[in-house]
């Protein structure tokens, strides 16, 4: 292993309930106006809206709001609510959602304590140097962002999806009710369930051999999503099943599974993907259950050993050569998105073949990516083939 270092200050409070135990916190903080951050319906169905709202009411905390966050976050409501919180002080911000919500009040936490504009951090042209407080309430596990110091957010101006990190956006503390994802759709179990396990593979598949512990912990938080979301899929209200799903969730993307590697991850995958939902709005899962598989094809036969240690690890291939093998657990996982209902190729989410060179020509701007190869615009170009 690599020597590390490992810091995640993000207090958890977990299960059914949890959203009254914020009370104590917000007293202490003598929290008098809260921000209000979520997008749209789902908050009101899943009862989340009215249990935190209920109780900032009897704290007689004021509750501005910043509403109809999309499910890729964009930059104008990021300014859109910094520029309310700069003419109308809060001491917290409160998001009720999932990645989107908790994306977008990591941006404007930081953002609203700076004196220019908040692009600058995507940029790298700056670095927050404080932020204010984030509370939140998660209503749908799969980006990690209730637990993590990353905020990724769309420029459709600069024709740009990319992230920003910082200690400083760490959640405060995040509430993580299991039964407010009761009533997601089936299509969002899916997809954020993709995006947990792709959380996993970007480490798993990076090259790096000197980390096995965290690798066993990987295969093992796979094969708990690979049970668990055909489980939803059947019943949705399975409290068990929501609670290993919302729990992976966190331990996929919170930072442990970088300790002791040589990098943080690969995350091509993730780069791939995310030009399918700033071009096309394709949701995230469903841009990484097509990008990954193509990511892994086109790369195996030079670095055959990481997929062959998943096929035998999560999906017990041990037959044949490591390239056998490797070949064989990138069609099991494959199999396993088209069972739940994923996507696993650019044509089942309607792009035409003209995409690929949009695709192309948008990733290729952000210069050579990737750990376990560095890609380059061919490579890029060549993937997007496969995936199509």
């Amino acid at each position: 292993m690599q020597n590390f270092s490992w810091f995640n200050p993000t207090k958890i409070l977990f299960g059914k309930g949890s959203v009254a135990k914020l009370e104590n916190y917000l007293l202490d903080a003598n929290v008098k106006t809260a921000l209000l951050i979520y997008g749209g319906k789902s908050v009101f169905k899943n009862g989340a809206y009215a249990q935190v709202t209920q109780l900032l009411s009897k704290l007689k905390i004021a509750f501005p709001e910043v509403n109809e966050i999309k499910s890729n976050p964009r930059i104008d409501k990021v300014r859109e609510a910094i520029a309310r919180i700069k003419a109308s002080p809060v001491e917290v911000i409160i998001p009720i959602g999932g990645g989107s919500a908790f994306d977008t009040a990591k941006a404007v936490a930081a953002g609203a304590c700076y004196d220019g504009d908040v692009w600058d951090f995507f940029e790298k042209k700056a670095a927050p140097k404080k932020a204010i407080p984030i509370f939140g309430v998660l209503t749908a596990s799969a980006s990690s962002s209730e637990v993590n110091n990353i905020s990724v957010i769309s420029n459709p101006e600069k024709n740009f999806k990319t992230s920003m990190t910082s200690d400083m956006i760490y959640p405060k503390i995040s509430v993580i009710d299991p039964e407010f994802q009761f009533t997601l759709p089936e299509r969002q179990t899916v997809y954020g369930g993709v995006d947990i396990i792709a959380h996993i593979l970007e480490r798993l598949l990076d090259g790096d051999e000197g980390s096995e512990v965290m690798d066993d912990l990987g295969y093992s938080l796979i094969r708990t999503m690979i049970r668990v979301i055909p489980e939803l899929i059947e019943d949705p209200r399975n409290y068990d099943s929501r609670s290993e799903y919302a729990w992976t969730a966190c331990l996929a993307h919170c930072g442990i599974f970088s300790c002791g590697r040589a990098t943080r991850g690969d995350f091509a995958s993730h780069k791939l993907g995310h030009s399918m939902s700033l071009l096309y709005d394709i949701p995230h899962g469903a841009s990484l259950s097509v990008a990954m598989p193509a990511w892994a094809r086109y790369l195996y036969e030079a670095n055959p050993v990481p997929f062959a240690r998943l096929g035998e690890n999560v999906f017990d291939i041990f037959d044949g050569s490591d390239e056998e093998k490797a070949i064989d657990a990138i069609e099991a996982l494959e199999d396993f998105f088209r069972d739940i209902g994923a996507p696993v190729t650019m044509r089942e989410l309607n792009l035409s073949e003209d995409s690929i060179e949009k695709l192309t020509e948008n990733v290729a701007q952000i210069g050579e990516f990737g750990t376990l190869k560095k890609l380059n615009r061919d490579d890029v170009l060549e993937i997007y083939k496969l995936a199509y």
